[in-house]
């Protein structure tokens, strides 16, 4: 043991972890495997100690991506369904980008939601294939009608500021 003193050996061993850093987070990984419930135990009593800082950090978080949220959400309400598949946040973005930012229906900028081209409730996947940008009021009028369902309608409405856009990335 290279110090008596319980302080200078606590300092020793986190300038060794610096040091040493790969061999330091093997050596975690072995000990969380062969100690899972210790390990487990640990984590429960860090994070009742830290419950305030994660709560604000996840809360923090969650602002600054709330694509995260948003794909959580969606993910959860297909599960609920028993809907096939899912989709990343990253996914969700690289859709979004796509479409320019706008509602895939009338091309409006601003908040977006996940509409689903075939909805859940009529047997729809929630794939990121079936899954289009929407406003929130293209999607609230959408409602349960499929995606050419919804179209049809719109074109339909002849003369209504809330008609589709001309360009259709299917």
């Amino acid at each position: 043991m290279p110090y008596k003193d319980p302080e200078r050996r606590k300092q020793y061993g986190r300038d060794w972890i610096k040091r040493n850093a790969e061999r330091a987070r093997d050596a975690m990984r072995r000990w969380r495997a062969a100690h899972p419930d210790d390990h487990s135990q640990d984590s429960r009593a860090y994070y009742a100690r830290h419950r305030l800082e994660r709560l604000a950090q996840s809360a923090e978080y969650h602002l600054r991506h709330p694509e995260v949220g948003r794909a959580r959400s969606q993910n959860y309400r297909a599960r609920k369904a028993l809907a096939a598949g899912s989709f990343t946040a990253a996914e969700w973005l690289a859709l979004v980008e796509r479409y320019g930012g706008r509602c895939a229906y009338c091309g409006e900028a601003g908040p977006l939601e996940a509409d689903h081209r075939i909805p859940l409730f009529r047997a729809g996947s929630n794939r990121i294939d079936n899954i289009l940008p929407a406003c929130r009021r293209c999607n609230g009028r959408k409602h349960r009608m499929t995606e050419d369902e919804y179209r049809a309608r719109l074109a339909s409405e002849a003369g209504d500021s809330h008609s589709p856009r001309a360009t259709n990335d299917s």
